[in-house]
């Protein structure tokens, strides 16, 4: 490492984001907190030029070490997730190459207290972060610059002392927001780029999840915002016009003052028309303000999602996870209120946790599945510091990485969880992100379930056995996925954009593929007919990457029923739907244009690709939705 012989006059300070998306774009949010803390400080702010570099997934080691290079930093500070870190172990070579003075610092949630470990997987780099970065690359800003004060004296790093890790002190969290510079508070180019902005109101989290870190503020006090700051970047992030907002607080809605903060949201989008979407990690034991927010944005015109965050019905897992029961039976009541006022909301699951067998999961799967509109299905992923990571003997887990692009440490067996009972569970994973997670039968499913008689996990156990007794592309790519999953025994991360890719490709074939289903495995004539209706409503939806330009095109679908209806009454109120009598009506669907650039990607945040009906017509009467 450089240090200071002489006092620099100016210091080169370059911050790397790599997204984990390939065409959406998020702000890179710790990359800014660091700018933001640089340019805060008196007498570093004239002497310090700051460069942000933000690629997306899928940027070549090329591209990113020229435009670094070309930046010529004396000091490089990489962000580094669970997403990235991987590649970054590619790219710093090169750059140490190119760049042999430059101190290479990694920083983030991934490497935390984790610098033995990353000092050496990464020879080429310097320092590692432990905790809040914002005073830490202050300090080695002084550093580099003046020589003062010492590495040993700089507290929250792991560095190099004679070629062995060295960890420091560690660094106290910051108690208050007036500690840390905002990032939003003006125009940046990193603003006026995003896709979605990343936002915080506070940090820290009360409750200690075993699978979860949060940036190691778990088991911690709050550390909340000034009202009045969180204002004024609310008006600049919607000044710069970006139409989402991530906010990363661990659970919204458990303080009062949650419900003002969404009605500023509501405020600065009805005064400058964004955002429109807002994605929030909703408080777990706090269903009558989480609630009143929820009717604070709907009222307001801003959208949202709506995700119990379950993980699992199994107490011993439960237990073993670190959560209670507490709090879930206002929840449970509280999405009972929003469904049947039509609303939209979701329960979240994890697979693999220790103390829940596969049965287990397959329980709680079909006993959720008509209770809630939508479910979100997670793999379990042993992250960094987590009690699950620290105490992994205690469960018996035997993990793996057979993903070279990314560090994410996947489950192969545990104690109540035998590896083939894990792979027969990453199936059932995969078939629900197929069928409901991308919208592609979400409805159908639920015709085949309520009409048909069908139990959730065997509609998912047949259509992992019918692909393979296909012969059309879209099949046997399907197939071929679950062989890989199978084989891995491993839910890779880039699965979901592949799987996107195959069935929004062809729309036509994707409609094929689920009407031969459900003529396979429904023997009731009535119910068949009826769920058929359904798969031409759901396929019809799906996003379409032929739209050229930037006009909106809509089609007319010709339904026997009123599936824009039905499809409302199975997502809301399920059992009590019957299969509706005939009666001819003509939908119609309005279909945005630009996703060709986004057909890939993993997730929608926004649900922004997919048809919107804007129109019913039954003859000879029509009426016009909002929806």
């Amino acid at each position: 490492m450089t240090t200071a012989d002489v006092e620099r006059k100016c210091l080169q300070v370059s911050l790397v984001d790599l997204s984990g998306e390939t065409t959406v774009r998020y702000t890179p949010l710790g990359a800014m907190y660091l700018r933001a803390a640089l340019e805060s400080e008196p007498d570093l702010a004239d002497r310090i030029a700051t460069t942000i570099h933000t690629f997306l997934a899928g940027t070549s080691l090329a591209t990113m070490t020229e435009q670094i290079v070309e930046a010529s930093p004396d000091l490089i500070g990489f962000s580094c997730q669970g997403w990235n870190v991987a590649v970054y172990r590619q790219l710093i070579p090169t750059i140490r190459q190119l760049l042999p003075d430059a101190v290479i610092v990694l920083g983030g949630n991934h490497v935390s207290h984790q610098g033995d470990r990353w000092l050496s997987q990464v020879p080429e780099a310097d320092l590692v972060v432990n905790g809040e970065g914002e005073q830490t690359i202050k300090q080695l800003a002084h550093w580099l610059m003046t020589g003062t004060p010492p590495l040993h004296e700089i507290a929250g790093i792991t560095y190099r002392d004679e070629g062995k890790p060295a960890t420091t002190t560690e660094r106290p969290r910051a108690t208050s927001f007036e500690e840390i510079a905002s990032p939003y508070l003006d125009p940046s180019q990193e603003l006026v780029n995003a896709d979605v902005v990343l936002w915080e109101t506070n940090r820290g989290c009360p409750y200690h999840c075993s699978f979860c870190f949060w940036g190691g503020a778990v088991g911690q006090k709050l550390n909340r915002a000034e009202l009045a700051r969180l204002h004024d970047e609310l008006v600049t992030i919607a000044q710069a016009g970006v139409p989402a907002i991530f906010l990363c607080d661990a659970n919204f809605g458990i303080l009062p003052r949650d419900v003002e903060i969404a009605a500023m949201v509501v405020e600065v989008r009805e005064k400058y028309g964004t955002p429109h979407t807002l994605h929030v990690n909703w408080a777990k034991n706090h269903a009558a303000r989480v609630g009143e927010i929820l009717d604070v944005l709907r009222d307001g015109g801003v959208s949202t999602n709506v995700y119990l965050a379950l993980q699992t019905l199994s107490r011993p897992a439960l237990a073993l996870a670190g959560r209670d029961e507490r709090g879930r039976p206002e929840m449970f009541e509280l999405a009972r209120r929003i469904v049947d006022a039509g609303g939209d909301i979701g329960a979240e699951l994890i697979f693999g946790l220790p103390g829940e067998t596969l049965h287990d999961f397959q329980n709680a799967y079909d006993q959720l599945y008509l209770q809630f509109p939508r479910l979100l299905l997670h793999p379990l992923w042993v992250l960094p510091n987590t009690t699950y990571d620290t105490d992994r003997d205690q469960f018996g887990l035997v993990t793996l990485r057979p993903d070279p692009t990314v560090d994410y440490e996947g489950i192969l067996e545990h104690n109540t969880l035998p590896r083939k009972d894990n792979q027969e569970g990453l199936a059932l994973l995969l078939a629900d992100e197929i069928l409901t997670g991308t919208g592609y039968a979400r409805t159908t499913m639920r015709g085949l379930a309520v009409w048909a008689g069908l139990r959730p996990t065997r509609m998912l156990h047949e259509f992992r056995a019918f692909l393979p007794l296909r012969t059309d592309p879209l099949s046997q790519n399907l197939s071929a996925t679950f062989s890989y999953v199978d084989a891995e025994c491993y839910f890779h991360r880039h699965v979901r954009g592949t799987i996107r890719s195959a069935l929004f490709h062809d729309r036509s074939q994707a409609a094929t593929l689920l009407a031969e289903f459900v003529d396979a495995v429904v023997k009731d004539p009535a119910a068949r007919a009826a769920c058929q209706q359904l798969v031409r409503y759901d396929t019809a939806l799906l996003p379409r990457t032929d739209i050229d330009g930037v006009e909106p095109v809509d089609e007319t679908l010709l339904a026997t029923f009123d599936v824009y209806a039905a499809s409302g009454d199975l997502l809301c109120n399920a059992l009590q739907t019957p299969v509706p009598a005939n009666l001819e009506v003509a939908i119609r669907i309005r279909h945005p244009a630009g996703f060709a650039r986004h057909s890939s990607d993993a997730i929608d945040l926004a649900g922004q690709w997919r048809g919107r009906v804007i129109d019913v017509s039954p003859a000879p009467l029509s009426r016009s939705l909002q929806s």
